[in-house]
């Protein structure tokens, strides 16, 4: 009887643990494939983690609030489906602002999510960058001065929020 019972008891354990591998695996799967971005979140246009000093905030077309990586993915995301800008990060005080009286530095050095690397798809399978949405990079400011202090020291351009939206339309080749 005893042999029986010590048999169940093995049994049980040989199960909690091999459960406890595979959610462990399940886990470490979705880690690595990107969909989990250790708690962190993730950019819906691009999957990429989002930056507080970049973020950007669109209305989508169902009154959905969504943040995204930056001003060109969020403009991207607009442009593409529809619905509306709302707010940006001044990228030197780090407070929301309309992002459509922001003023815009694109194509400076700092690239908070742009990236020449790689990076997983949806389905876990490791992609070659040859198109990057995020660059060139597109940094909004409450303040024009404070968009030139950046640029003397990182480059770029300082356009508007209607030039950084035609630099998007462009770059997507919509016409």
């Amino acid at each position: 009887m005893a042999e029986v019972a010590s048999s169940r008891h093995s049994k049980t354990g040989t199960f909690v643990g091999l459960a406890v591998i595979c959610v462990a695996a399940g886990l470490a799967y979705f880690v690595w494939a990107g969909r989990i971005a250790g708690g962190k979140p993730v950019c819906e246009v691009c999957k990429r983690i989002i930056h507080t000093e970049t973020s950007f905030r669109i209305v989508r077309p169902d009154g959905s609030m969504k943040a995204v990586c930056c001003p060109r993915c969020g403009l991207a995301a607009v442009i593409q489906s529809g619905g509306r800008v709302l707010e940006a990060v001044d990228f030197s005080s780090k407070k929301r602002i309309g992002a459509a009286e922001a003023i815009y530095l694109e194509g400076s050095d700092i690239m908070e999510c742009c990236s020449e690397t790689g990076f997983r798809s949806d389905e876990g399978a490791y992609q070659k960058m040859e198109y990057d949405r995020c660059m060139p990079s597109l940094l909004a400011f409450a303040r024009p001065e404070d968009a030139e202090t950046v640029r003397q020291k990182h480059g770029g351009q300082i356009i508007s929020f209607e030039e950084a939206r035609q630099s998007v339309v462009r770059q997507l080749k919509i016409q």
